[in-house]
């Protein structure tokens, strides 16, 4: 008995994922599937292809731009790697958004019994429903190839920054804005819990920019970009009334560090 030989149109293909005929041309363009033909043609997908397509869908649910997508796929990637990443990232999801329904829960449980929430419990809050909102998608990475150059992407995409890095860079970063927010409105940069802001952003900034001063130029105009888009600002877990504050706290540790020595 011979064995079957998988095979599927792109029409059926597309209903199969739940994808559009004009989305896996987009796919093919990208270098990214390479469906075979018939003698008349016609795009035929085989389960190489399947797999192929599984393993783009995945990653691309992840947020990671085509590009992006190509790069990994490109470095021996497959679906197995693909849906390791998608189940890291849906265990992070899961982790994340397990932890915010024990704090709205306990928001909740706090308002029925007629008390409020204090600035702290509120940013606490807000963090933990805004930190999983955000995901890399084509817009961010058309701005990170406007803002860096090629060789600092390349840099910074080979320091094999894991799931759990981001999630810490990320927690922290969200942290920071939160205790801007406790501060209440007009806050002092020079008070000891704005320096104490400040140290901690300063060495998430070293962090990234290993001391570059480029890297440090580059990573601030994307943010202004990104913050200036209506679409990704809804995404940002800052605003510009943080970073003008950092801005603020930075030049007063200037001054300390230079009456210091």
């Amino acid at each position: 008995m011979k064995p079957s030989v998988f095979q599927e149109t792109a029409a059926a293909v597309a209903k199969r994922f739940g994808v559009s005929v004009k989305a896996l041309r987009v796919y093919e363009e990208a270098g990214l599937l390479k469906p075979a033909r018939t003698m008349a043609g016609w795009r035929i997908y085989r389960q190489p292809e399947i797999e192929r397509l599984s393993a783009i869908l995945a990653l691309k649910q992840l947020g990671l731009p085509l590009k992006r997508i190509g790069d990994l796929l490109q470095r021996g990637g497959d679906l197995a790697a693909a849906l390791a990443l998608q189940e890291a990232a849906l265990e992070d999801a899961k982790s994340e958004t397990e932890h915010a329904l024990i704090l709205v829960r306990a928001a909740r449980a706090k308002l029925a019994g007629k008390r409020g929430l204090s600035p702290d419990e509120l940013g606490k809050l807000v963090r933990s429903t805004a930190v999983s909102e955000f995901k890399w998608n084509d817009k961010l990475e058309a701005l990170a190839q406007k803002h860096y150059t090629p060789e600092q992407l390349a840099e910074i995409r080979a320091r094999g920054f894991t799931p759990e890095d981001q999630k810490r860079v990320g927690l922290a970063w969200a942290q920071i804005y939160g205790d801007i927010d406790a501060l209440g409105a007009n806050p002092d940069p020079k008070s000891d819990r704005a320096i104490d802001i400040g140290r901690r952003a300063q060495a998430l900034i070293q962090e990234f920019t290993r001391g570059d001063p480029a890297l440090f130029k580059a990573a601030g105009a994307m943010n202004r970009d990104a913050m200036a888009d209506p679409e990704l600002s809804r995404q940002m877990p800052t605003t510009p009334s943080h970073w003008q504050f950092m801005q603020r706290v930075f030049e007063e540790m200037k001054l300390r560090d230079a009456g210091a020595i």
